[in-house]
């Protein structure tokens, strides 16, 4: 208590100091800043959705609702000391921090806007993710991550001209560019044409993981997490941009290694400017700063790459498209370039997070690992067989392995939207403007909707056969959603499936796979979770036995 209240004491001397110093021109920047939670841009574009001046709700739901300020949560002043040393928040991470907030208020509370933010519902009412998302519009709005914002719209928009990507537009702008992207990225046909050379790549990383493997203990001798990200780039390249990346190189382990080091800067750095109690929009922090830097490093080192490819593609000029990048140069070049910097930027730490987790989860459940093995074997009856898009379509049981780890430990612990109108969720007037976060993770790891929800049971996904198991799964279509929700449904989805789905077919094939630490895998938690500590997997060759083609339903 006593670190808390001298952080308090020096916090405020210093603001004091900062005030007397820069005066009135501080201020003005403040109070212009206080109303201004985004750039100028993305406040017009939520102007345009959010209706200030429609008339207010007098139906018999509003009418009998509990009043907005009626909503439990923290005040503004206690929740930014929870922040501060000695605070129950200090250096806690966003699931931690959302499980004590939801244990202490309930199933719905409210943390209120401060230093520039909008209010924010965190709900776990499956009955209110309903609502949201029925009310959300033909253009849903997600506004987070002012900084990418600030970045993309203010800092660099001399390089984004107006147009910054669907991360951080909204409105007609963010729609005009979701329905030319669509037809490209979002078509699994379209996205599984690269199948073949994606299983080449895999097949190269699989070959290089033998020779990092001990023959004795089966154990890795390099950090597992660094080379998935490799491979998860390397695959993502040829996607996007049609071009076959040499990881030996040392040109190419030197900017693999500064986007990996730039990406990890901006998830940790992201979440602390964005996701906690922080006043870069009054002044920029060294670690601000750095934050920008990290941004900047990101789109320099993938804009080099993709203005290679554009010059490889003017020099070729071929007549059919090959890349992601060569189909939307056709349709539309600047969201051609910005989808291009963003799957190469996206495209790596989440792929390589999500398959971690459902390695792990087939790891820790030896049965379920044999019966995936025994649908592989069908396919693969040759470890060194080609995967295609005929013999792909065949793999239920590996789907729902991925699903099920999902389920379990998604790649975010929920979905949020701005709304653009006024609802009532779990009996409480919510006026339109404010932002919702759904529970999602919480939700899918409740026995309410999975029974046995602590035990991995892909047979909960199987949609026919003996073994499927359709009671253990949710019938309520807004829990599971790993990859988002409705129109704002990860652009990237198709891609992460296939590079997923093929290293997983690769290894279970040629691997008996298992988990060689006592303790459970722990994650990070700031703007995605990922993998904590050095991932301790035991690859081993696959006996014979192991090999035998048995019989499993699906």
């Amino acid at each position: 208590m006593l670190k808390k209240l001298y952080a308090v004491k020096q916090t405020g001397q210093r603001l004091v100091r900062l005030r007397q110093l820069c005066g009135a021109r501080f201020q003005a920047q403040a109070e212009q800043q206080r109303n201004s939670s985004f750039s100028n841009a993305t406040q017009q574009q939520l102007k345009e959705l959010i209706d200030e001046n429609a008339p207010e709700r007098t139906d018999a739901e509003w009418s009998n609702a509990k009043e907005y300020d009626a909503l439990p949560g923290p005040t503004r002043y206690g929740f930014f000391l929870s922040f501060l040393p000695g605070g129950e928040f200090h250096n806690m991470n966003y699931i931690g921090m959302n499980q004590m907030l939801r244990q202490k208020y309930g199933d719905i509370f409210l943390l209120k806007g401060a230093f520039g933010r909008v209010d924010t519902v965190f709900t776990y009412n499956a009955d209110d993710f309903e609502v949201v998302y029925r009310n959300e519009g033909i253009w849903p709005i997600r506004a987070a991550m002012m900084s990418f914002d600030y970045y993309r719209k203010v800092k660099r928009v001399d390089f984004f001209k107006g147009q910054s990507g669907l991360v951080t537009e909204h409105g007609s702008a963010w729609g005009d560019m979701r329905n030319k992207v669509n037809p490209v990225m979002m078509k699994s046909a379209s996205i599984r044409q690269d199948l073949p050379e994606i299983d080449k790549i895999t097949m190269k990383f699989v070959d290089r993981l033998e020779t990092l493997r001990d023959p004795i203990t089966g154990l890795l001798k390099n950090d597992f997490h660094i080379e998935l990200k490799k491979w998860a780039f390397e695959s993502v390249i040829y996607i996007s941009l049609n071009k076959r990346m040499n990881m030996t190189t040392e040109s190419a382990k030197k900017e693999t290694a500064q986007l990996v080091q730039n990406l990890a800067d901006s998830f940790n750095l992201c979440f602390k400017y964005d996701m906690t109690p922080s006043m870069w929009k009054y002044f920029e922090t060294p670690g601000f700063k750095k934050l920008m830097r990290s941004y900047n490093g990101i789109t320099e080192i993938t804009y080099k790459y993709v203005l290679e490819a554009m010059e490889r593609i003017k020099r070729e000029g071929n007549k059919e498209a090959k890349s992601v990048l060569d189909k939307l140069l056709r349709i539309d070049p600047h969201y051609a370039v910005l989808m291009s910097i963003d799957s190469l930027t996206s495209g790596m730490d989440t792929t390589a997070s999500t398959f971690i987790t459902a390695l792990y989860h087939i790891a820790r459940n030896p049965d379920k690992q044999q019966a995936l093995r025994r649908e592989l074997m069908h396919i693969m009856p040759d470890p060194r067989t080609p995967l295609t898009q005929e013999n792909t379509k065949i793999m239920p049981y590996l789907r729902a392995c991925i699903k099920e780890a999902q389920r379990i430990t998604p790649i975010a612990p929920g979905n949020l939207r701005t709304l653009p109108k006024d609802i009532v969720l779990s009996g409480y007037r919510i006026p339109r403007g404010t932002s919702v976060h759904m529970g999602n993770m919480a939700l899918c790891n409740s026995e309410k909707y999975y029974p046995r929800y602590k035990e991995f049971i892909p047979e909960r996904w199987l949609k026919a056969g003996t073994e499927a198991c359709p009671e253990l799964r949710s019938s309520n279509p807004f829990i599971y959603a790993p990859f988002g929700f409705g129109p704002r449904t990860c652009v990237g989805k198709r891609i992460a499936e296939m590079e997923m789905e093929t290293l997983l077919a690769r290894l279970i094939r040629l691997y008996k796979i298992s988990w060689a630490k006592p303790e459970e895998m722990q994650y990070n938690s700031n703007l995605i979770l990922t993998p904590k500590g050095p991932l301790k997997f035991r690859f081993m060759p696959l006996e014979e036995e192991d090999c035998a083609i048995g019989s499993l339903a699906m």
